[in-house]
């Protein structure tokens, strides 16, 4: 415990000080979060803010990824706004969740992890119940929550390879930290096991399944429209084809265009689009793809007038790639082909699209074997393969509708999650 009380606190406050002025010179354009606001000064919209009478919720949603991920259970629990709060640490991850939340729940950052700051959060706040999602353990903030007798639950949660052998390394300082929570709803099997070796009390241990499954995607007639302009500029006759690749990183487009190349030799009508994990790296994917000789169009340059027919558009807004799965024919996920673990199947499979990824899926090990298991998904060792892979299908529209159908009923019968979760976040809210 003196670990976390006094050594911790000063190794985190210099990590704050390298980390803050490298993110301003060199986070290539990407905004940093208010430094002061999640120092503790508190935002607009808990400033003064009044505590309801009834329980109120405090869910932790990282970034982009999480905020999708915990709307089914935001639906689901039905809480008024007043009861409910989600922050996130990044710029991205808060834009959207004001975007989907802005008349549901108080949104704001997360604090940065000093006593002090989540000392200030948590007395604005007053939350009965914190719902960290995934593997967000700051122990600044568990055991300032835990002072005040907060319930704290760990939804979703997972723990990746490389994040359970950085954890395995001090398990034996965890335990403070495991022990503050009242329960710990984990996605798999694997998970469930790997947070009991490193010192989860067995009692509080559940084995709840993936949110991810119970992705809906929300009703939105502006982004539908958008989704439907977009086709028609891509594809604006029968016969024309489109290969959506999302949430690609850095590396992974200078492999991607060249399968791309190679694909328009045999199908001149092919259209691309690249939608990188992060929008900020926009204006580089776009450098990248004019440099090949490719005519490109930005989406963050274009308001829905006509223009002329791209070769690739790049995708560089937020909250909108889930919408334009729907126009693909085929769809590559990214951060498979370079060594960042992949990102989520599941929203291609919404639309029953034939879903490519490569070797590199450690983040979704889990939900990838399950797809491959159920011939849901194919995966490539490397970009020849995904070239041959892709001929393929573009030349087979019953294996694409074959290879979609079987994705989406994936995702059919993995569902459930969200109504576990619930049932356990409300015993929580319950609870005396």
């Amino acid at each position: 415990m003196l670990l976390w009380r006094f050594l911790y606190p000063l190794l985190y406050f210099l990590a704050v000080l390298l980390y803050w002025p490298w993110q301003r010179t060199r986070g290539r354009g990407k905004s940093p979060a208010p430094l002061l606001e999640r120092a503790g000064r508190l935002p607009a919209a808990l400033a003064g803010s009044p505590v309801p009478d009834e329980r109120r919720l405090w869910i932790h949603a990282v970034s982009v990824g999480e905020v999708n991920v915990v709307k089914p259970l935001v639906d689901r629990l039905d809480l008024p706004a007043a009861r409910l709060a989600l922050s996130t640490v990044t710029t991205t991850g808060q834009q959207l969740a004001r975007q989907l939340y802005a008349e549901r729940a108080t949104v704001f950052y997360f604090p940065l992890d000093f006593r002090f700051s989540c000392r200030r959060y948590l007395s604005a706040v007053q939350p009965a119940v914190v719902a960290l999602t995934e593997t967000e353990l700051w122990p600044g903030f568990i055991l300032e929550a835990r002072r005040q007798g907060v319930r704290l639950a760990l939804v979703n949660g997972r723990l990746s390879d490389r994040s359970f052998r950085r954890y395995r390394r001090i398990r034996g300082l965890l335990r403070p930290l495991l022990e503050s929570f009242e329960k710990f709803c984990m996605q798999s099997r694997q998970d469930k096991e790997r947070i009991l070796e490193l010192g989860a009390p067995p009692e509080k241990v559940h084995l709840m399944g993936n949110l991810k499954y119970d992705y809906r995607l929300a009703e939105d007639e502006e982004k539908q429209e958008l989704a439907a302009r977009i086709g028609e500029l891509l594809r604006p006759a029968p016969g024309g084809l489109v290969w959506v690749c999302g949430s690609t990183r850095e590396g992974e487009e200078a492999l991607l265009l060249p399968v791309f190349a190679r694909l328009r030799q045999r199908f001149p009508e092919l259209r691309l689009l690249v939608a990188p994990r992060h929008p900020h790296r926009g204006p580089e994917v776009a450098e990248l793809v004019r440099g090949e000789g490719w005519k490109c169009l930005q989406r963050s340059g274009w308001n829905g007038e006509a223009v002329g027919r791209p070769d690739v558009l790049v995708l560089d807004s937020i909250g909108e790639l889930a919408y334009l799965y729907e126009i693909a024919d085929v769809v590559f996920v990214g951060g498979s082909l370079v060594d960042w673990g992949g990102h989520n199947v599941i929203e291609a499979a919404h639309f029953s699209r034939p879903i490519l990824f490569g070797p590199h899926m450690q983040n979704f090990r889990e939900i990838a074997a399950r797809f491959l298991e159920d011939y849901a998904a194919l995966q490539v060792e490397n970009s020849e393969e995904l070239a041959d892979r892709l001929t393929g299908l573009l030349e087979d529209a019953a294996a694409r509708k074959w290879l979609g159908r079987n994705a989406r009923k994936v995702v059919r019968d993995n569902q459930g999650a969200v109504e576990r979760t619930a049932e356990v976040i409300r015993e929580l809210l319950d609870a005396p």
